[in-house]
């Protein structure tokens, strides 16, 4: 997140150097557009990049199916605890009675 930060403030910031200069209302209105397009690039460059660390779609689907199996193994001993009863209170108990 910090990165996406940095990389809209700074290029918003040359964008607005470089043009100001020529238009100071072009650089009012293009640098936010250049910083906005720069944060967009810099998440698809990070998640591209995150995607070849992974692996291929088959260690995904392994990773995955490892998970699927941890999460019902917790469920399966979840359920092997009693619940708590049903039952009401004494005090509600004895107001519907009375």
């Amino acid at each position: 997140m910090f990165v996406l930060i940095a990389v809209g403030i700074s290029t918003g910031l040359l964008a607005a150097v470089v043009l100001a200069p020529v238009s100071f209302l072009a650089a009012l209105i293009i640098a936010p557009l250049v910083s906005s397009a720069a944060a967009i690039l810099a998440c698809f460059v990070i998640a591209w990049r995150n995607t070849a660390e992974t692996g291929t779609r088959l260690q995904l689907d392994a990773q995955t199916d490892a998970m699927v199996f941890a999460l019902r193994d917790v469920a399966q001993k979840a359920t092997a605890v009693s619940p708590a009863p049903r039952v009401g209170s004494s005090r509600r108990s004895a107001v519907k009675a009375g």
